[in-house]
């Protein structure tokens, strides 16, 4: 009990008045209406809250809270309301505060229910109310999962992420003009802008710089970093519906519909953010270096590019220099690092062509234990008139899983391509490192190298991933 509560005399019979912003907004003189038939009622004293909004919680109501603890100090015999639902609109929160009530023998009053708590009949009618209102609540619960898991059955779409639209519970991309640029004088649809978007991000490698082009072009402020990399992410923009995409494991159907960019550019794009995410964003003020996020301390720290006192000569050093985590504080110029990739690499070059021309390799055990459930299940179905519904329903599972994993697999293939026609061009060619500008560098060997280890200005051990 705060002193505010020593210091007033608490009436034992208190009435308590709620009223929302849009209830105030219909009727202007709603709370006045509501104290004055509290007042009329026998009440000594009336507690008001009034909320912002329908999704007001009983503990942002201040007044309500100072009721609930007087009633819980036994200090208050008798309270009035209009109406049960003054105190709480959930139906289980309602049953814990008349819970409240009844423990501390406070004689709860609600005038247009007719319910007065002194006697057993209210109590009964009051306790049949929240039944039934929890049922009518439990019920409506039900249809909405039942129709939830109908939409997904039928696989239908909805919620389409910027460059689609929906037409009869199906993504296709927007290709409706939305906009005409006065540079150009050309018309674009929100499927063209999300292309350029696309391209920018792949090209640039950055959400930051997306975001302000985005903006700067075509006066749009759709994006901000984190949703432009859920955009960029999400799998319906490569042509897959997904259900539960914030979920751990999300309901995903493969090529429901037209992709806006195929799943060589979504690897792409998630390599570019995994890797972003590791050095802490590209285009950073100190610079773009070839190794960039591939150097590391012995001491288990990241190192960062640093200059020499003219600014001219670049160094690694270990982060945590700066903050005294580690002790280490000689550092490793860039073109040596550069140099010791590049002699790793070349004296693994027999080796490295060797690995490009690898053949790929089977199937997994996953798909090929899937494959003879179906092919079990299937066969039932063959030699049945009348089939169950959960075999089909079984079978429908698989053929999904089977097509999912057969996509991951056709794009884990694409990547190694990918790197084998890299690998092949880097062991063919003696000369190569020196024709490669930086970024080129950096291309390579983000894919070539794991990292480089250093210690105190030394260079321990450069770990390739081949």
């Amino acid at each position: 009990m705060n002193s505010q509560d020593k210091i007033v005399k608490i009436p034992e019979v208190i009435a308590y008045a709620r009223v929302s912003s849009r209830e105030q907004a219909e009727n202007s003189a709603a709370l006045d209406q509501q104290i004055a038939r509290l007042k009329a009622a026998g009440a000594e004293l009336v507690l008001v809250d009034t909320e912002s909004g329908r999704e007001g919680k009983e503990s942002q109501r201040s007044d309500f809270q100072k009721l609930i603890k007087w009633v819980r100090g036994g200090l208050v015999k008798r309270v009035i309301i209009t109406r049960l639902d003054r105190l709480s609109r959930s139906v289980l929160t309602l049953r814990k505060v008349i819970k409240e009530f009844q423990d501390s023998e406070c004689v709860l009053v609600a005038l247009d229910e007719n319910i007065d708590m002194s006697n057993a009949g209210s109590k009964f009618n009051v306790n049949m109310l929240c039944a039934l209102a929890e049922m009518e609540s439990d019920r409506l619960s039900e249809r909405i999962r039942r129709g939830k898991e109908h939409f997904r059955k039928e696989k239908r779409a909805s919620h389409p992420p910027f460059g689609y639209m929906v037409k009869d519970y199906r993504f296709y991309p927007n290709r409706e003009p939305f906009l005409c640029l006065l540079a150009d004088k050309k018309e674009y649809s929100k499927a063209d802008m999300a292309r350029d978007l696309v391209e920018h991000y792949i090209t640039k490698k950055s959400l930051n710089e997306g975001c302000r082009y985005f903006q700067n072009r075509y006066g749009y402020s759709e994006f901000w970093q984190t949703a432009l990399k859920k955009w960029l992410t999400s799998p319906v923009l490569q042509g897959d519906l997904v259900y539960y995409p914030k979920s751990k494991n999300p309901e995903i159907h493969p090529n429901t519909h037209e992709a806006l960019i195929s799943r060589e550019e979504a690897q792409t794009i998630k390599d570019i953010i995994a890797f972003n995410h590791k050095v802490g964003g590209f285009g950073h003020r100190r610079g773009i270096y070839p190794l960039t996020g591939l150097v590391k301390c012995e001491c288990g720290g990241g190192c960062i590019v640093a200059s020499g006192s003219k600014g001219v000569i670049k160094y690694f050093v270990c982060a945590r220099t700066r903050i005294g985590g580690c002790n280490r504080k000689h550092s490793t110029k860039v073109v040596e690092l550069e140099n010791a990739v590049i002699e790793a690499l070349t004296k693994r070059a027999d080796e490295i062509a060797q690995f490009a021309n690898v053949g790929f390799v089977e199937e997994s055990p996953e798909l090929q234990d899937l494959r003879i459930q179906l092919a079990e299940l299937e066969a039932l179905t063959n030699s049945r008139r009348n089939v169950n519904p959960a075999i089909s329903e079984a079978i429908r599972k698989l053929r999904n899983q089977i097509e999912h994993l057969q996509q991951q697999t056709h794009n884990q293939d694409q990547i190694e391509i990918n790197n084998r026609e890299l690998l092949r061009l880097v062991a063919s060619r003696h000369d190569f490192w020196a024709e490669q500008d930086t970024s080129q560098k950096q291309k390579f060997f983000r894919a070539l190298v794991d990292h480089v280890l250093v210690s105190n200005g030394k260079i321990l051990q450069v770990v390739l991933k081949v």
